[in-house]
């Protein structure tokens, strides 16, 4: 019986990845449903628990295939800077009360590869696998401050999303970062969610792997966190390089 139930959860699984993989684009809940036959209870339950694992992505516009999928076949550095991240995000949220954040660049936009911080939860909607436009987040902000304007130029561009305020603004705010020892911060005040993070990237031999951030709802007091986000950062790259020799 345990068998039985085990693969019919597995064929309706089958039935939502296929249904997203062969979509245009995003398909709402209702799309979903009406594809693969499944009831809507059933079809919303089973996309909820594979956006959870990454497999999918959500957002306001629908349901699509998550990153995870493309970080499988990513080389083996993405696991080492996962390992090496992940004690100073635990011990980051744990002297916060903040979530933790590691991200990664691609395309010009930020992956949220891990995740901890239960205290901080609350009004952080961010899980593994949300992605960002790098501009408009600290961890993005932190990787492109370590970049020449060419790189800078390049990110963007690949990224294929365009802002009003143009490249003279995120230049001046790539500035600021720099001048803060490449601390971004990203005040919450100024945006919808109320969400504040800051973050710093991790630097590899060949520049920046990766960031740390962290974020809450309301206010973050910078100057207090930043060393102890250039220390996890710092860490982190000790350990990633540590492990690579």
């Amino acid at each position: 019986m345990a068998g039985a139930v085990r693969t019919g959860v597995l064929e309706r699984i089958t039935l939502i990845m296929d249904c997203l993989s062969e979509a245009p684009g995003y398909l709402l809940l209702e799309d979903v449903a009406g594809i693969t036959g499944l009831p809507r209870s059933t079809a919303f339950r089973l996309l909820s628990q594979l956006t959870d694992r990454a497999w999918v992505q959500h957002d306001a516009e629908g349901y699509v295939l998550g990153p995870r999928l493309s970080y499988r076949g990513l080389s083996s550095d993405f696991e080492g800077l996962r390992a090496a991240a992940r004690p100073e995000l635990i011990d980051l949220a744990a002297a916060t009360g903040m979530v933790a954040h590691l991200g990664i660049l691609r395309g010009g936009f930020i992956d949220y590869v891990d995740r901890t911080g239960a205290e901080g939860q609350a009004g952080v909607s961010t899980r593994i696998g949300t992605r960002i436009y790098a501009p408009e987040s600290a961890s993005g902000m932190a990787i492109l401050s370590w970049l020449d304007a060419a790189q800078v130029d390049s990110v963007i561009a690949g990224a294929g999303v365009e802002r009003a305020s143009g490249r003279s603004e995120l230049n001046r705010r790539l500035s600021s970062v720099r001048r803060r020892q490449g601390i971004a911060f990203q005040d919450g005040s100024t945006r919808p969610s109320g969400v504040s993070s800051v973050g710093a990237a991790i630097l590899g031999d060949e520049g920046p792997v990766g960031a740390i951030s962290l974020a809450r709802r309301g206010s973050i007091p910078v100057q207090s966190v930043s060393p102890l986000l250039l220390r996890a950062a710092d860490s982190t790259a000790a350990a990633f390089r540590a492990g690579h020799c």
